[in-house]
């Protein structure tokens, strides 16, 4: 064939056209094979049902098939939270294809979603990889195409809500190149949550403190974590909400608590049996001041010879232990002290500085000690929340409050910045939402479960035998030596021990 009659023919032929094709049916035949083990759940149950059909009789074929029903309701009521996973999974599997799939590509391409890989290619949909139910509707895990990036969704939220005919869809992006579609038919922060039990919560690098907008479990790692604000007016579900936390807290024997109330009542006078150091006297600056000296010390002990005694100079780094206990320093009502300026007495206001000074340096200093200091008001300003202390706190809670000065003073001074979601429109009622936010710095609302004061002391009687004195924390102290002295003391001491 003449050279110049192949060129020509070459030219006419849609190799794009081609390459397209055969690039889909490569995924399509990828889709198909991978389809079976994305939906593992419901293909052991096809195979065990064709198995039983081929060498079963029909009582046991029927006992095999109402066997995983039944077992499923008796999981869901005994045990719902390790249920939820299994059931997320299996009814994505079943509303993915019937809601989401057979449309997905006609939902993008209305809301202007997709993307041209050349000039003379198809429009492309962004893939949308998987699909889990959770109470608030559907969650849509989507793979992003070359050139979007999650501010697209972001901006056809809206649109997308009214397309799917849900209540709101909410994105987020867990890594790059994904976003996470949240799409809501009911909100379930608007129904409250009352726990009649609280389980342990053993792994401080996991802890349940709430429900997101999903209806889903929020945890919160507190491993290298040195300090926690939170604020919200009365009434807002503050107090409620860190009774929950610390209810579960409670139960593991290597937390200890140091629980500070300058209100001067009974809100936490049911952790008074667990703590060991409970102080419900908003008079008395000295007790506090001593209280939070103490615990200082303990820090300042353990920066100093935890290396030499336990191998490692950051207490994450060790296993956690009754023997060398988290230490949990909780001050409410925290403006009691850190407004001293409202304070006329001078031996008063003195005492206060050196407080909020204490408080200052355990937040400061002390993260690889094991101590996270948690302060909490109900009058959220910036004096009563100073920056410097503020700015050093890794985790922030804002219950409702009334003005966004009241909102920056917790969250930070970029933290609203760019976003709609803000506890000045929580509403009155719903106490126990707040705003928080996630692994990923983004705000997200969460509800506080609420557990009756009743259940929080029982749990704390229970678990009285796990509280320590801090004092067993210490060295023995010599009189006459200083503190860093009465250290080498100790030494000196198992020195001679061992040589006897």
């Amino acid at each position: 064939m003449n050279p110049n009659t192949a060129l020509t023919l070459a030219k006419t032929i849609p190799l794009a056209w081609i390459g397209r094709r055969v690039r889909g049916a490569w995924h399509r035949g990828w889709a198909t094979f991978r389809w079976p083990f994305r939906h593992l759940i419901l293909t052991l149950t096809v195979v065990l049902v064709a198995v039983l059909v081929t060498v079963a009789d029909g009582p046991l074929l029927l006992a095999a098939a109402v066997a995983p029903v039944a077992l499923g309701v008796v999981w869901h009521h005994v045990h719902p939270r390790s249920f939820a996973p299994i059931r997320s999974r299996l009814l994505g599997s079943i509303r993915g294809p019937l809601l989401y799939r057979w449309r997905w590509r006609r939902l993008c391409q209305a809301c202007g979603l997709t993307k041209k890989p050349n000039p003379k290619g198809d429009d492309e949909a962004p893939i949308l990889v998987r699909v889990r139910a959770v109470p608030a509707g559907d969650q849509l895990h989507v793979r992003l195409r070359a050139g979007q990036i999650p501010d697209d969704f972001t901006r056809r939220a809206e649109d997308l809500a009214h397309a799917l005919s849900a209540r709101e869809v909410r994105v987020t992006s867990p890594k790059p190149g994904w976003v996470r579609l949240l799409v809501s038919r009911r909100d379930v922060l608007a129904d409250g949550l009352t726990l009649t039990n609280v389980a342990p919560s053993l792994d401080l690098a996991r802890v349940p403190f709430a429900v997101g907008e999903d209806g889903m479990w929020r945890h919160r790692s507190y491993a290298n974590v040195s300090g926690e604000v939170g604020g919200g007016l009365p009434g807002s579900g503050k107090t409620a909400g860190e009774t929950s936390l610390v209810a579960g807290l409670m139960q593991n024997p290597a937390v200890q608590f140091v629980v500070i109330d300058g209100k001067g009542g009974q809100d936490w006078a049911w952790i008074e049996p667990r703590a060991s150091i409970y102080i419900a006297d908003d008079e008395d600056f000295t007790v506090v001041r001593d209280a939070l000296a103490t615990v200082v010390r303990v820090a300042q002990h353990r920066v100093r010879t935890q290396r030499e005694r336990r191998g490692n100079s950051n207490y994450w780094n060790l296993p956690i232990v009754p023997e060398h206990p988290w230490l949990v320093v909780i001050v409410d009502e925290v403006q009691t002290w850190t407004e001293a300026r409202a304070i006329t007495d001078k031996a008063q206001r003195e005492l206060a500085n050196e407080i909020t000074a204490l408080m200052g340096r355990l937040v400061k200093k002390y993260r690889s000690a094991g101590v996270v200091t948690r302060l909490l008001t109900q009058k959220p300003t910036g004096d009563t929340l100073p920056t410097h202390i503020r700015d050093n706190t890794s985790i922030r809670t804002a219950w409702r409050v009334k003005s966004r000065a009241a909102a920056v003073s917790i969250l930070g001074d970029d933290a609203l910045d760019g976003t709609t979601i803000t506890p000045t429109g929580i509403s009155e009622l719903t106490p126990g939402v707040a705003v928080v936010a996630d692994d990923k710095g983004n705000l997200e609302r969460v509800r506080f479960p609420y557990v009756p004061e009743d259940l929080a002391e029982r749990i704390a009687t229970d678990t009285a035998h796990h509280r320590r004195d801090l004092r067993t924390l210490l060295p023995l102290v010599t009189p006459g030596l200083t503190p860093a002295d009465s250290d080498h003391q100790e030494d000196r001491d198992e020195d001679g021990e061992a040589a006897a």
